[in-house]
């Protein structure tokens, strides 16, 4: 969405911290973040809510801004997600949030071309819910993270091997079946030694 003056409004779900980075390859490192209302797709088990219902309308300054006033202990490390960021993330943002000294990871579901650089970039696929015009389109990164439920196997894994991702992370799925799933991405890690395990350290912590 634009203003009259052409200038771009971003629809932000929430701008938190200071916190911990809680997954992958960065888990434990301080960070704030960027959460963009929206997604392209449709998971069941998606703990994250990125409805547009009490999300506001942002422009690139106050989105830097309040990034900023969040970052009170100059981390200067900001993960932008969602939702899906991609489907807002612009230059006009990447070049503000570098200007201000941040790196930017940003998280994405690989559907959708990056339109904007990013310092760190995770893909974290969700093959059960892609349908046919959202197909993985991010075939490479600097990691992968594949979330396991009961659809998820080994053929899975040894798929996103053969592709350009740097670090490979399977994070079991949460809901009723955690430690079900916990139990098969154990399982998976130990069957293919190229994958870590991820675990969400921010939910164990207690933070945001």
């Amino acid at each position: 969405m634009s203003t009259a003056d052409g200038t771009r409004r971003y629809l932000v779900k929430e701008i938190f911290g200071p916190t911990l980075q809680g997954e992958g390859a960065h888990a434990g490192r301080p960070c704030v973040f960027l959460r963009f209302a929206v997604c392209n797709l449709a998971c069941s088990w998606c703990d994250t809510d990125f409805r547009p219902d009490g999300a506001t309308r942002l422009g690139v300054d106050e989105v830097v801004a309040e990034l900023l006033a969040r970052d009170r202990h100059g981390s200067r490390m900001v993960v932008v997600t969602g939702g899906e960021p991609t489907l807002q993330w612009d230059g006009a943002l990447a070049t503000a949030l570098a200007a201000a000294g941040f790196r930017v990871h940003l998280e994405t579901n690989g559907t959708r071309a990056l339109a904007a650089p990013v310092d760190w970039l995770t893909v974290s696929p969700k093959p059960r819910f892609h349908e046919a015009g959202d197909a993985l389109l991010l075939v490479s990164g600097d990691e992968c993270k594949l979330v396991v439920d009961e659809t998820i196997g080994e053929a899975d894994l040894a798929r996103y091997e053969a592709m350009a991702f740097g670090a490979l992370f399977v994070q079991p799925c949460a809901g009723p079946d955690a430690a079900v799933q916990l139990a098969r991405a154990i399982d998976l890690v130990t069957r293919r030694p190229r994958w870590r395990l991820s675990l969400q350290l921010h939910k164990q912590l207690g933070l945001p």
